[in-house]
Order: structure tokens, then sequence, then C-alpha cells
């Protein structure tokens, strides 16, 4: 089975090179979504789906990294005037 352009060699990709390459999938996804198809509409709900998982990882992220700024410096992130 061969592997699709966006997989291909996934796991040997740095961070910025991921995203990019999840960037290039998503677009391709939604050109194809727009049809209006069944199976498009599909592919669209399934993009939704790896938009909200993405944002969740990402968004649990920034609150471990703060966290691990606070462990750091107690007084990172503090608001000031």
């Amino acid at each position: 089975m061969t592997q699709s352009r966006f997989v291909e060699e996934l796991a040997k990709l740095d961070a910025q090179q991921t995203r990019a390459r999840y960037a290039a999938a998503l677009s391709a996804a939604r050109a194809r979504a727009g049809t209006g198809r069944w199976a498009d509409e599909r592919l669209q709900r399934m993009t939704d789906s790896a938009e909200a998982v993405v944002l969740s990882a990402v968004r649990r992220a920034i609150t471990e990294v703060e966290a691990a700024l606070r462990w750091v410096d107690p007084n990172e992130g503090e608001k000031r005037p």
C-alpha cells in the first residue's frame, strides 16, 4: 500500500514542517469538501473534527507551557501596566 503525499515520512518532520504539512492537507480537504456531494460533506465533517482536535491539543500545550514558565518564574504571565 502506498502512502499519501501528506502521510509519507510524517514522523521525520520537525514542528514547522509538520504544521506546513497539516495546513496543506487541510487546504486540500477543504477544497474538495466544497463540492456539495455527500462524500465531500462527510469529508468536511471529518476536517472540522480534526480542527477541533488540533485546537484542543494546542490550547492544552499552551496551558502546560505557561505552567512550566510560572514554575521557573512565579512572576511569569502576570499582566503588567
